[in-house]
């Protein structure tokens, strides 16, 4: 992809080519998917009078999953194309084109019960006093083992942490092409030197890694 990583038109291409926000490489784990944690959070968290809000919703694979084990699954992004695809994944999901900027639109205001964001934005953590309802919880899953900004802007708006999860597991780029494109979703370089010293016939290894948050109100 020859546009910058997580630029807007980055993630339109995302929509065109893969379907959606998907990972654009193969790979290969030695273990479970690091992100299941926040999976078995999540459900955890669900039931039928919920109301869940979404920041970063993607192309709605969460709400087309979860939507409709609650009450109301509420959801945002900042690319219409993905919300186009999440409006035909999960038609009984409700969709908003917003970039946590300004003003929260009318239909974001709530109050909610749930507020998740799936490797989506940490901007919506400083919302968290004007869109939760009293007793909500905050669910988050980055792709690192430590996203910094998260406890910082729990701090910043009292919200107590319950609990952090840091999950790593062996993975494996089979290819080059796999090795560049992972390495443009994370920020990093693709080193050929790396790859030529340091590739096996699986391809060449890596972390896996997500940190995963579950916060209070206060």
């Amino acid at each position: 992809m020859s546009d910058r990583p997580h630029s807007r038109e980055w993630y339109a291409r995302l929509a065109r080519e893969l379907g959606g926000y998907r990972h654009g490489w193969t790979r290969e784990l030695d273990g479970p998917d690091p992100e299941l944690t926040f999976d078995v959070l999540l459900a955890e968290q669900l039931g039928p009078g919920v109301r869940v809000l979404e920041a970063g919703c993607g192309h709605g694979p969460d709400a087309a999953r979860f939507g409709g084990e609650v009450g109301r699954w509420v959801a945002y992004d900042s690319g219409p194309e993905l919300l186009e695809q999440a409006r035909a994944n999960a038609p009984h999901a409700d969709f908003h084109l917003w970039n946590g900027k300004g003003t929260v639109p009318d239909p974001l205001r709530g109050p909610f019960d749930l507020i998740v964001s799936r490797r989506g934005p940490t901007g919506v953590i400083l919302r968290l006093p004007e869109l939760a309802a009293p007793g909500a919880h905050f669910l988050y899953v980055g792709p690192r083992l430590d996203v910094p900004q998260v406890p910082e802007r729990l701090h910043a708006v009292d919200w107590d942490i319950l609990g952090e999860w840091r999950v790593s597991v062996q993975a494996w780029a089979p290819t080059w092409e796999a090795w560049v494109t992972r390495c443009e979703w994370m920020g990093e370089e693709a080193r050929l030197e790396d790859w030529q010293e340091r590739a096996t016939p699986r391809g060449l290894s890596y972390r896996e890694e997500r940190y995963v948050v579950l916060a209070g109100a206060p």
